[in-house]
């Protein structure tokens, strides 16, 4: 989910193997949509801010079981805390928390069905202790998203369905997957990490057996100093 831009578009065009199916949830059209390599491809248009994006997604994949689900949206404050308004501090937790919740909610059915489902949810460093960041809002909800996937581990446990939280710190998200991790290493001198990164960590993750659970995973770019 969140799969039009940055990260999300590049889970969505190099995370997929051919013969797969894959369902992508943004409100704009996905590029990875017009790729020709064998994946097949659902657009589920949606606001996760809304509080019916759940259902329409619970709809659109049916009683399909989902070997993996992934959570990545993520917005924040525009504007310092005491600067921001009420709708959009409501859409921050609504689109990063709430929608998180739901959607898990009316998809548990399909991670049972699954002989192998598996939950990756993509927080932030900005969501862990002590970190210095001073967005409230949204740090609060990738904080918040720590405490779902421990608690969401432990619902699943007996089903043996593992639950991770993956928080990255700076990333080159506005450089295209196609582009290559090359590209990402030299336009910000090694600085931010590059999406294929992620991509390969994720990948790593998904292909484990469901006797292995990795419960969190902090990813600061090396030169981060704020973690």
């Amino acid at each position: 989910m969140g799969a039009s831009r940055g990260l999300g578009d590049a889970l969505s065009s190099g995370f997929p193997r051919k013969g797969d199916i894959v369902w992508l949830v943004s409100r704009s059209e996905p590029r990875s949509l017009q790729r020709r390599d064998g994946v097949e491809r659902e657009w589920i248009e949606a606001d996760l801010s809304s509080n019916v994006s759940a259902e329409i997604i619970a709809k659109k994949i049916g009683q399909a079981p989902v070997d993996l689900f992934i959570y990545n949206a993520g917005i924040w404050e525009k504007n310092p805390f005491d600067k921001t308004s009420t709708d959009e501090i409501r859409s921050i937790v609504e689109t990063n928390l709430t929608s998180l919740l739901l959607s898990v909610h009316h998809l548990l059915g399909n991670l049972r069905a699954s002989a192998r489902g598996r939950v990756i949810l993509i927080g932030s460093t900005c969501g862990l202790e002590n970190e210095g960041t001073p967005g409230v809002a949204y740090t609060a909800t990738k904080f918040a998203m720590r405490g779902v996937t421990h608690s969401l581990r432990e619902l699943l446990r007996a089903d043996k369905i593992p639950v991770t939280c993956i928080s990255p710190g700076s990333m080159a998200t506005d450089v295209p997957f196609e582009e290559g991790a090359a590209t990402a290493l030299e336009r910000y001198n090694g600085q931010r990490i590059p999406v294929q990164d992620v991509v390969a960590l994720i990948r790593c993750i998904a292909e484990l057996s469901v006797a292995t659970c990795v419960k969190e995973i902090v990813l600061p770019a090396l030169l981060d100093t704020d973690v």
